[in-house]
Order: structure tokens, then C-alpha cells, then sequence
């Protein structure tokens, strides 16, 4: 059963977009599920919210500015992830 950190996700994530400049939200985070194979904990849905423990930790990365330094996005909702 898994249970990863952001930081987990961030290495994926990164490779990622690296692979696919321009990548959407949503995108991002079907193709870190395929290749993170989430379970258990991760794939609880939360209180009040559509998605899963999993979906939001990879939309925490934008929103906590984990990796800001490294990428850019662009849009607001279902943005898009680039490399700087």
C-alpha cells in the first residue's frame, strides 16, 4: 500500500514535464498515476472534495511552490507545466 510524500511525487513529476513541455494538470497527474501505481491511503477521497489523497498531493506541488524554482506553469485551472 502506498503512501507518498510529495517529495516522491516531485521526482516523478519533474521527469514528467521534461518529457512532456506543456503538460496539463490533469494530465500530469493521470500519467504520475500510471507510473506511481498509487494504492491504499493514497487513493482515499477527500472530505468535501472530488479526488483522491494521491490527486492532491500532486496539486499541492504547485500550490505549496514546491518546485518553483525548476518550472513554470501557465493558465489558472488545468495549467500548463514547463520546464524553466
Amino acid at each position: 500500500m502506498s503512501c507518498y510524500s510529495e517529495d516522491q511525487i516531485v521526482l516523478v513529476v519533474l521527469e514528467i514535464i521534461k518529457d512532456q513541455p506543456g503538460i496539463r494538470t490533469s494530465e500530469l497527474i493521470d500519467e504520475a498515476r500510471r507510473i506511481m501505481k498509487p494504492s491504499g491511503e493514497d487513493l482515499e477521497i477527500l472530505d468535501n472534495r472530488n479526488d483522491d489523497k494521491f490527486s492532491q498531493k500532486v496539486r499541492n506541488i504547485k500550490s505549496h511552490d514546491t518546485i518553483e524554482s525548476l518550472v513554470r506553469t501557465e493558465g489558472e485551472r488545468n495549467r500548463r507545466w514547463y520546464l524553466k
